[in-house]
Formats: C-alpha cells, structure tokens, sequence
C-alpha cells in the first residue's frame, strides 16, 4: 500500500505532478519552434501531462477514470525520454515519471522512503553528467564536475551508514540539490530538489 503523507497523495504522485508541470512547460516552449515535430510533440506532451493530472486524482474529473499503475508511468517516461532526445535532450520529465513509477511498483511490495530513492538517483545522476562534461576536455567544465562529484559523493555518503558528521536532512539535501542546479546540471540537481520537497512532506 503507498504511504501518503497529511496533504493526503502519495509520494509517487507527488513526483508525476511535478513532472507533468515542467511537461506543460516544456510542451509549450515546442511552438515557439520552427521545427514541424517539435511541435507535434508539444501538443503530444499536453496531451500526456492532462493524462497524468487526470490519475492523480487531485481535482474531481467527473467520470474521467484514469489508473495510476506503475506501467502506464513507465511506458509514459520512457516514451517522453525518446521524445526528449528528438527534440530537446534533457531526458528530466522522462526520469521523473520513470523514478514514480519505480517507487509505486517498489511500494506494493514493500514502503521505501521515497526522498531517500530520489535523493540517490539525483546523485548517481550528477556524477553521470560530471563523466559526461568531463570528455569535453573544456577546463571549466572539468572543473565544475569535479565539484559536482565532490556534492554528489556526499549526499550518497549521508545516505549510507558511513559517520560523515554531515546527516540526511532536508537543509543538507536542499543546499546541495540547490548548488547542483544552479551551477551545474539542471536534471540531477532538480531530482535531488524534488528529494528535498518530498522530505519536506515526511516521506
């Protein structure tokens, strides 16, 4: 059964809403393209985020039933992670919905802590941009990563049993998430952002 926290939704909601937020977002910013399919995906992307809103069942949508299974998100994310590497490869919606429907199907068998998952993608995910910007060969992005790392290794070490003196907790995640995505990589410092409003929500 999916824990759900005082604002009554789930913690596998919480992360599809958010992504279906910056996929409205990012599905608009498609028509000020010139690009035909760009825009075609734009108006799929709307499409998808109505469909998401729709199983969340936040607002009453009469006799629109929308499932929220863990399949139909994972088949959604990998689908928009194909569409963002057509046309704009940022991969962050694909990965959100991709980490929801992770948590929802680890959640039937078992409740996890939600932030903790997230946080721990977030920073597996920074190292992978860190490499990637490192085989620029351009010194400051070689630099930039080497800090990214340094962020990442220790939001990983807060997470494990290793006594850093640094503890699991959400200014910890929030100074990190904050200084990843502002200096750095946008995706992996906003899946630790979104770690950080899940801890928030006790989860």
């Amino acid at each position: 059964m999916v824990e759900t926290s005082r604002v009554g939704i789930s913690a596998p909601k919480v992360i599809a809403l958010i992504g279906a937020l910056i996929l409205i977002k990012d599905s608009i910013s498609y028509f000020y393209t010139a690009n035909v399919l760009a825009i075609i995906f734009g108006i799929v992307g709307l499409i998808i985020a109505f469909v998401i809103w729709g199983s969340l069942n936040i607002i009453d949508m009469n006799k629109l039933k929308i499932p929220f299974i863990w399949w139909i998100l994972l088949i959604i994310g990998l689908f928009l992670i194909l569409v963002e590497y057509l046309v704009g490869p940022n991969y962050l919606v694909g990965i959100l919905l991709l980490i929801a429907a992770l948590i929802e199907f680890m959640s039937t068998r078992k409740p996890y802590p939600a932030s903790r998952i997230v946080a721990l993608i977030g920073a597996i995910y920074a190292i992978y941009e860190s490499v990637m910007s490192m085989l620029s060969g351009n010194p400051l992005l070689i630099g930039g990563a080497i800090v990214a790392i340094i962020f990442a290794i220790v939001l990983i070490l807060t997470l494990t049993q290793v006594n850093i003196k640094i503890p699991y907790a959400w200014w910890t995640v929030l100074i990190i998430g904050f200084v990843i995505f502002t200096w750095f990589f946008v995706v992996s410092g906003t899946l630790i952002l979104v770690a950080f409003v899940l801890i928030l929500m006790a989860y």
